[in-house]
């Protein structure tokens, strides 16, 4: 059975700490202290992103691109076949990103044959230069650039999704596709979401299982949910794999793939996601039928 990533963070700042910083973070340790220290949600996904910070605009070239390389070689030594990689919005400022990103994903396909992958820019919706972004997405999907995520804020209560429509609507008339993360510790922005016809993917929405509503509306829009399960335990999204909601929402009919968020980080691979899904009950039939829903689900 193939396994195919959906939802894979470059981690541009964490990868970066480990090749510049003289002191890198560890983090199995990292991940021990922080779920004994920090309260589950928030707090927790910010001492996760904690790290040193670099000057990026003084990042050469071929850093980024080694930093891309390392992501992919990782996902295809955790067994994956396809992964979308979520390029940080800072890659704007790299000459011909894009043909950095093949040119990462081209060494890595050479060493792993029959490994692919497709880029995904992360797109902050606060950024003063959001508009003059949205005007180059028709140039970075002739570019090969498979799709985009927004970010936003607050990301655990309802926000303002005026912006956020446009820059969808910007992308779908681009020919990208649109995912969001949203509902990681509650139901907040889901129901907004899926009533934006270019969003087809939405990322943890653990939330969704407090709300039958909301359940039911996912289902009937077609919109995917990329699971996280390590994430989801390790950031409190569920105090245990066990209470992960996966199995509701494959009862509920909504489409579900599998993702590894920030691998590094978290401590996971896709092969990890695969069983751990099988922990919950999930059939070899179940599994690949994700897998073909993953197929079907690329940006």
């Amino acid at each position: 059975m193939d396994l195919i990533d959906l939802h894979q963070n470059t981690e541009w700042p964490a990868r970066l700490d480990q090749v510049l910083s003289s002191s890198p973070v560890d983090w199995a340790d990292r991940r021990q202290s922080v779920q004994t220290v920090a309260p589950p949600g928030l707090a927790r996904l910010q001492r996760m992103s904690a790290v040193p910070r670099f000057d990026l605009d003084a990042v050469d070239p071929e850093v980024y691109e080694g930093i891309l390389e390392d992501a992919l070689a990782a996902a295809a030594r955790g067994g994956a076949v396809y992964t979308e990689l979520r390029l940080p919005q800072e890659s704007v400022v790299y000459p011909q990103f894009m043909e950095r990103f093949e040119a990462a994903r081209s060494s890595v396909a050479e060493e792993f044959p029959g490994f692919d992958a497709g880029a995904i820019l992360s797109m902050n919706l606060w950024d003063p230069m959001l508009r003059e972004l949205c005007d180059a997405f028709g140039d970075a999907a002739a570019a090969g650039l498979a799709g985009i995520e927004i970010i936003y804020v607050p990301y655990a209560a309802e926000a303002d999704w005026t912006r956020g429509r446009v820059v969808a609507e910007a992308a779908g008339a681009a020919g990208l596709g649109v995912t969001v993360p949203a509902g990681a510790f509650n139901a907040s922005n889901l129901g907004s979401l899926a009533e934006i016809e270019q969003i087809g993917r939405i990322g943890h929405a653990v939330g969704a299982a407090s709300d039958p509503g909301i359940m039911r509306l996912l289902a009937a829009r077609g919109v995917t949910v990329e699971v996280c399960l390590t994430s989801a335990v390790v950031l409190g999204m569920v105090p245990a794999i066990e209470a992960h909601p996966l199995p509701r929402f494959l009862e509920a009919g909504i489409a579900v793939v599998l993702g590894t968020d920030s691998p590094m980080r978290m401590g996971t691979t896709i092969a990890g996601e695969y069983e751990r899904a099988r922990s919950l009950g999930l059939s070899d039939a179940d599994l690949a039928a994700m897998t073909a829903t993953a197929k079907a689900s690329r940006l």
